[in-house]
């Protein structure tokens, strides 16, 4: 199995087609329904930010797990998603988490139906 790269420009479409790779990616993948739930939430990711996967699924990203994404930009390519189903864009951002500033990349696509999008993760 081919490792697949942060950023790559089909990320996207090999998780459409495969959806079980989303679990031996080497950085953290959500999922995220038009209205933030959590569908997806890989192994990395719960290890990244110390969460079980399986006790995330279906809540809130932005009110219940990562509040302080609820900032001006990581928020707002979310609002621009869930009022488009259109999103891809990479930025640089510092999750609050147990009173340090963790810097992260961050990866926003959406899926080709348009219903959902990935954050990508990457520590930096």
């Amino acid at each position: 199995m081919e490792i697949i790269p942060f950023g790559s420009a089909d990320l996207d479409n090999i998780l459409a087609r495969e959806p079980q790779r989303a679990e031996y990616l080497p950085f953290g993948a959500v999922l995220l329904d038009r209205s933030g739930t959590i569908l997806k939430y890989n192994r990395a990711e719960g290890g990244i930010a110390n969460r079980n996967p399986a006790d995330v699924i279906g809540k809130n990203f932005f009110s219940e797990i990562a509040p302080c994404a609820k900032g001006k930009r990581f928020h707002g390519e979310f609002l621009r998603f869930h009022q488009t189903g259109q999103v891809n864009v990479m930025f640089d951002y510092k999750f609050a988490y147990k009173g340090a500033n963790v810097g992260v990349k961050i990866h926003m696509k959406s899926q080709p139906d348009g219903q959902s999008c990935w954050l990508f993760v990457k520590r930096v």
